[in-house]
């Protein structure tokens, strides 16, 4: 009888901890499961990979034949069949998939009762508590790129806050954004501070900064205190 083999792969993120495994299953009986935990900064996408690689070190030591791979991940399984991803990393696997026709990717949706998929969901949940790390992956281009952007966000907030300028401004935002604002003519004087409101043209040209009321025409007294 042909033994029907089945590796079920999986990644987890608890957390920041980030674990990945793989269960192998011959003719739906469990042969063996091996657990990783990842370096923090992992994402789950890169332990769902990471998982898959793994499942075929483990094909080849064992020489396996006709072999399934299982994963609930379509990011993972799209990227790793994808013709265009290059990284040296994605690459070793293409390789050793064209190497070899007979191992298979399959997707299962997850959390559906399927067995291997629910047991490998359970060991990468469980890897991700170990208390060592077993792999450590370099930041992606991407991963750089957010943190970058991260600390220039965290810089510009607090720069912000801390300004003497745009009082009026941080009242509408107190929160940096980084959306696009369409331009308007008048909705930018309001935010700004700057335009036909008496208190700026007296501060620019000493024009007269009353108020039809009598007060001083601010933007905040021509919004919400003016009663004319």
């Amino acid at each position: 009888m042909t033994e029907v083999h089945h590796i079920f792969t999986d990644g987890s993120k608890i957390g920041n901890r980030v674990g990945a495994a793989f269960v192998h299953y011959a003719n739906k009986q469990e042969i063996t499961k091996s657990q990783y935990r990842l370096a923090d900064h992992n994402t789950v996408y890169m332990a769902e990979v990471f998982a898959i690689h793994k499942a075929i070190d483990y094909i080849l030591d064992h020489e396996l034949n006709d072999v399934k791979i299982v994963s609930d991940s379509k990011s993972a399984l799209m990227t790793v069949e994808s013709l265009s991803d290059n990284r040296e990393f994605l690459w070793q696997i293409k390789k050793r998939l064209k190497d070899r026709e007979d191992i298979k990717l399959m997707w299962v949706r997850a959390h559906k009762g399927e067995m291997g998929n629910e047991r490998a969901d359970l060991l990468a949940k469980k890897a991700s508590n170990g208390d060592l790390i077993d792999v450590h992956f370099t930041y992606s281009k991407v991963q750089i790129r957010n943190i970058n952007n991260k600390k220039l966000t965290e810089n510009w907030q607090c720069r912000w806050m801390q300004s003497k300028n745009g009082e009026w401004t941080r009242l509408i935002y107190p929160e940096i954004n980084m959306t696009r604002l369409s331009a308007d003519f008048y909705y930018n004087q309001i935010i700004t501070g700057h335009g036909i409101f008496g208190a700026f043209q007296n501060r620019m040209f000493g024009k007269d900064c009353k108020c039809q009321c009598g007060e001083d025409e601010t933007i905040k007294h021509v919004l919400m205190e003016c009663p004319v």
